[in-house]
């Protein structure tokens, strides 16, 4: 299988550094077939003063001001990059909760690329998944709570209908077990299986990622319990990613990746399959 990386933050996030070029680069050196651009598209208005920005040229900008630079250069790299062997995506990783669904519905049918990631990283406006935010999220619920909270606002993503597929499933444990401890790996259990039945009935697929292995943890996101239930259910593995911030972890753990789908018989659906849908 040809190895693919859809989860990739260039410089323009404002929590990642490095160039198009350096990330293409290395994926090439890597032996990657195929990579998307996941810049991220925080737009939650209870976050307007932190989010809703991009780096360009060094300077922080409003998203609205960012994207046109960010899209051009990608799609000029595509066209270089293709004769080199890689296909190269324009995507975008949209963080998502149901307060603000409408006013994102809004501002993304006026955007075109040929990947929509969406991604939970907040509740109730506070990041579960920054390391400066993660204990003011956390210590408001229990593990329990915080779950059902979280798997409630993951149903609202899924009947949305905004996005090609759902990253990190179980990216809750990111800093999850560092609060919750080892409570935080069934914290599942109880609420993801409605939330993949609406997933299969919508057919929304999931990504592997492997950004869970740099942070030590054995498992991917999600982890292979929930995986596991990913076959059961029949919902589909639509894209692998490393969630590289940085060119050099561009493809990280992809193979092991692969060979994880394979040993618990589960096939990748290629995202091109997605993207020739969006086109």
């Amino acid at each position: 299988m040809d190895l693919i990386d859809y989860h990739i933050h260039p410089g323009y996030s404002l929590d990642a550094t490095g160039s198009i070029e350096a990330f293409c680069q290395e994926a090439l050196k890597k032996g990657l077939k195929e990579i998307c651009f996941t810049t991220h598209f925080d737009t939650d208005p209870l976050r307007k003063k932190i989010d809703p920005f991009m780096i360009v040229d060094g300077r922080q900008v409003p998203l609205e001001e960012g994207l046109p630079k960010y899209f051009r250069e990608v799609k000029e790299t595509q066209r270089r990059y293709e004769e080199m062997g890689l296909l190269v995506r324009l995507g975008l990783e949209v963080d998502y909760a149901p307060h603000f669904e409408e006013q994102l519905r809004q501002t993304l049918s006026g955007i075109k690329v040929d990947f929509l990631l969406g991604s939970i990283h907040c509740l109730e406006g506070v990041a579960f998944t920054d390391r400066r935010e993660y204990e003011r999220c956390f210590q408001r619920k229990s593990v329990r709570e915080m779950s059902r909270r979280y798997f409630e606002n993951l149903a609202a993503l899924v009947k949305s209908d905004l996005f090609d597929c759902v990253a990190h499933l179980d990216g809750y444990k990111k800093y999850g077990f560092t609060y919750y401890g080892e409570k935080i790996f069934t914290a599942h259990r109880d609420y993801i299986e409605p939330v993949l039945e609406l997933m299969r009935a919508d057919d929304l697929g999931i990504e592997v990622n492997t950004g869970s292995l740099r942070r030590g943890f054995r498992d991917l996101y999600p982890s292979a319990e929930i995986l596991k239930l990913v076959r059961d259910f029949g919902v589909k593995v639509v894209a692998l990613g490393s969630d590289a911030h940085r060119p050099e972890e561009v493809g990280y753990e992809i193979k092991r990746a692969v060979d994880s789908l394979a040993h618990l018989g589960l096939d990748l659906s290629l995202p091109a399959t997605v993207v020739a849908e969006r086109g």
